[in-house]
């Protein structure tokens, strides 16, 4: 996508993003192909494989889509977060990061390599399940997705009590110390996700975050890192998979 990440090997033993993905699915990006993307065929988002489902710039009631089979994806303006260490619950309904100027400041996702840290606290762009699994999700239970919007040699996080989230956070001894996830080195961000319903659009920010897995339920929804406040953290919450949540890649 012409950005730069940052990329650090965690006590996991995983190649992680430390960095939340930034990837905008446009006319300029899509299709994603196997050459450039994680994905086996080239594959552009679609309102249940119909017209295109670009990433919108706003949550709205326009851009909402409240089906498990969509691939929708928001990109809420180029932000971070402004206080890792803190949390201030931005109010909802909000249509965009602008909303929220005491938690979140104008960043922009480096298009250079310049070692600035800041970038390890950008917002990012949410997603549906299908659209950051690259369409593979759709009705699938208690499996793995083949896909995923990732990088070549990049995917998914899996999920559950015994997935890499999970390691991840018995590696650095979090249990429910939200501070250890949201700081170095693993600078996981605090960006809420996209409710679908106009009473929630963009909920949660400097309060919630919600990461996709790769990882399917068996009754319909999809797992997540989920973290809030100062000592909620659950590496396998089940999701809707209508909902806008962050991405994170790991390398393969």
């Amino acid at each position: 996508d012409g950005k730069y990440y940052w990329v650090t090997k965690l006590a996991d033993g995983n190649c992680w993003m430390t960095q939340n993905l930034d990837l905008d699915l446009n006319e300029q990006t899509t299709p994603l192909t196997p050459e450039a993307s994680d994905v086996s065929s080239n594959w552009t988002p679609g309102d249940n494989g119909k017209n295109p489902a670009y990433t919108a710039t706003v949550a709205d009631a326009n851009t909402i889509f409240p089906d498990n089979l969509g691939q929708r994806s928001w990109s809420l303006g180029d932000y971070r977060i402004a206080n890792p260490a803190a949390y201030n619950n931005c109010e909802f309904p909000k249509n965009d990061f602008s909303q929220c100027p005491e938690q979140f400041t104008v960043y922009d996702t480096p298009t250079t390599r310049n070692n600035d840290n800041l970038a390890h606290y950008i917002a990012g762009n949410h997603y549906q399940w299908n659209a950051a699994t690259a369409g593979t999700g759709g009705n699938i239970t208690s499996e793995q997705t083949t896909s995923s919007i990732c990088p070549k040699g990049w995917r998914l996080p899996t999920s559950t009590f015994s997935g890499e989230f999970q390691t991840l956070i018995n590696a650095y001894s979090i249990d429910s110390d939200v501070a250890k996830l949201t700081s170095s080195p693993l600078y996981f961000v605090r960006s809420g996700d996209i409710h679908q319903n106009i009473s929630g659009l963009l909920f949660g920010a400097n309060n919630y975050g919600y990461y996709w897995s790769s990882s399917a339920a068996s009754d319909g929804d999809a797992y997540s890192l989920y973290f809030s406040g100062t000592s909620a953290v659950d590496p396998s919450t089940g999701e809707y998979r209508q909902f806008g949540f962050s991405v994170r890649c790991l390398a393969r």
